[in-house]
């Protein structure tokens, strides 16, 4: 029985050890040293006012203080202790209707009360909502909006209720000086207008949160820096022209009535308030720096030329080219002080076009045409396909809507502008049209021998196919006898 125990195998186990006196950092710290670690600041930290971030020191029996509601952080709510015992019983509220006399009475003590009351300092200002034409250059912002005139000046007797202000850009400055460091300051640029041609800009500095003032000191000096523009026909420039202030750039080329003006929004704001119609202006470089754009812009307005000026300055006539006069020169000017020069005193850099010599010889950067990397895929090509059919429907819907032929670009618009036509067809005031949108066709002289017939009859005969689909039988019997002539003279 011995041997027979001592030959059992005992199974193998596997002992992970353990300890049981582990302690972690929160076990080993009080509760003093351990708010210490939240509470506690340097010296450095002190001097920096960091002192007014830090948690004050709570005890952990401050959490479950039984009192009011702001006694304990918690705010814990206890039934029947800081708490009244909710009652399932609600006694019904009667409401009892007052009197037209009462309510009055009580109308009248309210507005009394809130009369005496203090404005509040956070309440919201009520933003008047502006049109599209009157909006500044983003948003809700101020920038870019009309002022109104700048206030008058009673020393010189002036006017301005004709003009109007238009900030440009309001923003903060700073300058290095010795034993102050960074002075900041707020800079404005005001742009001002009458419409007619005449025009200031200015920008001032004020001290620091003081935008307003910056402001209205720069409407007063524009208002004594004016200047005049002369227009041609009162609506555009006299010629093309190029202007530069650092690394902006821009290029003004004048337009045809109607055109409107397409340029940067803050050239567009300067040719609203001097009267500038149509126009064309691109801007290069440096589009951010706006006073640049100012200065380049204004820069090359002064510095224009009108006809008479050029043929007094050549001594040439000034001509013009219309298309829609096949090109026949008009002179618009002659010189007036001196006699016209002969062709033999006319010198090479004279005989320049007029947008090399305004230009400086300097044009706008040209962009050739982007070409995609998947103009030739399968899909794009499929894509534009089906885009083909459409491709003039956004001109179309401008069009109807500047017409006036429908109201909003609706289904139920259009619904009503497509009764509308068939209603006019059907009574005889307007023709049937001839096919999609197709006018009606009119035969030239010598042309009366054009097929008018039916589609049918211009489709091969039958038995064409069929000699298609035959292989030789197809071939023509000319064909086969010249074959034939071949192989007998071989």
């Amino acid at each position: 029985m011995l041997l027979k125990f001592l030959s059992f195998r005992l199974p193998s186990l596997t002992f992970i050890p353990s300890r049981s006196n582990t302690v972690n950092f929160f076990q080993r710290r009080n509760e003093d040293v351990l708010w210490r670690t939240v509470t506690n600041i340097t010296k450095y930290g002190a001097r920096k006012g960091r002192g007014k971030t830090r948690q004050p020191y709570r005890r952990l029996s401050d959490y479950y203080k039984i009192g009011t509601l702001k006694s304990s952080p918690m705010r814990i709510r206890y039934p029947g202790l800081n708490e009244r015992i909710p009652n399932s019983f609600t006694e019904p509220i009667y409401f009892e209707e007052q009197t037209e006399e009462e309510r009055d009475a009580s109308f009248k003590v309210n507005k009394v009360e809130l009369a005496k009351k203090p404005p509040k300092a956070t309440r919201k200002l009520l933003k008047e909502k502006l049109s599209a034409w009157e909006r500044g250059f983003s948003g809700g912002q101020w920038l870019g909006q009309k002022l109104g005139p700048p206030p008058e000046n009673l020393e010189a007797g002036v006017n301005f209720d004709d003009f109007q202000c238009i900030c440009f850009q309001v923003n903060r400055v700073c300058a290095m000086k010795p034993g102050v460091g960074r002075d900041y300051a707020i800079r404005s640029a005001v742009f001002i207008g009458n419409g007619k041609g005449i025009g200031g800009f200015a920008f001032t500095r004020a001290p620091v949160f003081q935008s307003n003032k910056a402001v209205a000191n720069a409407i007063k000096i524009a208002s004594r820096k004016l200047f005049y523009i002369e227009r041609f026909e009162d609506r555009t420039i006299y010629q093309d022209f190029f202007g530069e202030y650092r690394s902006t750039r821009v290029f003004a080329q004048r337009r045809e009535p109607g055109y409107g003006v397409i340029a940067h929004p803050r050239i567009r704001k300067i040719c609203e308030l001097l009267g500038i119609k149509d126009l064309y202006v691109r801007t290069e470089g440096s589009t951010t720096n706006y006073i640049g754009i100012v200065y380049a812009f204004v820069t090359g307005l002064i510095h224009q030329e009108s006809h008479k000026q050029c043929a007094d300055r050549t001594r040439l006539h000034v001509v013009e080219l219309n298309p829609n006069r096949m090109f026949f020169p008009k002179i618009v000017a002659s010189p007036v002080n001196a006699p016209v020069k002969l062709d033999e005193e006319v010198t090479p850099i004279e005989r320049m076009r007029l947008e090399d010599f305004y230009g400086e010889g300097r044009f706008p950067q040209h962009y050739g045409k982007y070409i995609l990397s998947y103009r030739n895929h399968i899909g794009h090509l499929n894509a534009e396909w089906k885009r083909h059919p459409y491709r003039n429907m956004e001109k179309r819907i401008i069009r109807f809507l500047a017409d006036g032929e429908v109201n909003r670009w609706t289904r139920r618009e259009r619904k009503k502008w497509s009764d509308r036509q068939h209603e006019m067809v059907t009574n005889g005031q307007k023709p049937l049209p001839l096919g999609i949108g197709l006018p009606d066709w009119i035969p030239m002289e010598g042309e009366d021998d054009v097929f008018l017939g039916s589609l049918t009859d211009l489709m091969p005969p039958t038995d064409f196919y069929d000699d298609q689909n035959n292989g030789d039988a197809g071939f023509d019997s000319s064909q086969k006898e010249l074959e034939k002539e071949l192989n007998v003279s071989n």
